[in-house]
C-alpha cells in the first residue's frame, strides 16, 4: 500500500494514468457513433465501446467487440499504439519506484547498522579508557 501511495503521489504517474483512462473513455465514446454511421454492427452503444476501449487500451483484446469500419479502425489503431506506451510508463514506473523503495530500506537497515557498531565503539573505548586509568 505504501508504494500505491508513493505512485499516486508523482504528478506523472497521476498524468499517465489519467492520460490513459481519458483516451480509453473517449475513443470508447466517440467509435460508437462513426461504427453505427458505417454499418458496425458489433460496437452499438456506449457500453460496447468503452468495454471495446478498455480490453484494446490493456492489450487484452478480447475479440468480442471490434470495430468494423475504416473510421473505428484508425481509433483503434491509435489506441493500441498510445494505450501499449503509455501502459509500459506506468510499469516503468512502478518498477522505479519499487527500486527506490528498496533502496531506501537497504540504506535505512546499513545506517542503523553503523550507529549500532558506533554505540558498541564508544563503549569499547570508554572500558579502555577506564583501564588505562585504574592501571590494568
Amino acid at each position: 500500500m505504501k508504494l500505491v501511495r508513493e505512485l499516486l503521489k508523482q504528478k506523472r504517474f497521476q498524468l499517465v494514468l489519467t492520460g490513459l483512462a481519458a483516451l480509453a473513455v473517449v475513443l470508447g465514446v466517440l467509435v460508437v457513433p462513426i461504427e453505427q454511421a458505417g454499418g458496425g454492427k458489433l460496437i452499438r452503444s456506449i457500453d460496447d465501446g468503452l468495454w471495446w476501449a478498455v480490453t484494446t487500451v490493456t492489450g487484452v483484446g478480447y475479440g468480442d467487440v471490434y470495430p468494423m469500419t475504416g473510421g473505428g479502425r484508425v481509433g483503434g489503431v491509435i489506441l493500441e499504439i498510445v494505450g501499449v506506451l503509455m501502459f509500459g510508463l506506468l510499469v516503468a514506473m512502478t518498477a522505479v519506484a519499487m527500486k527506490r523503495q528498496q533502496e531506501r530500506w537497504y540504506w535505512k537497515r546499513l545506517f542503523e547498522r553503523l550507529e549500532h557498531l558506533e554505540e558498541r565503539l564508544k563503549r569499547i573505548e570508554k572500558q579502555g579508557e577506564f583501564k588505562i586509568k585504574d592501571g590494568v
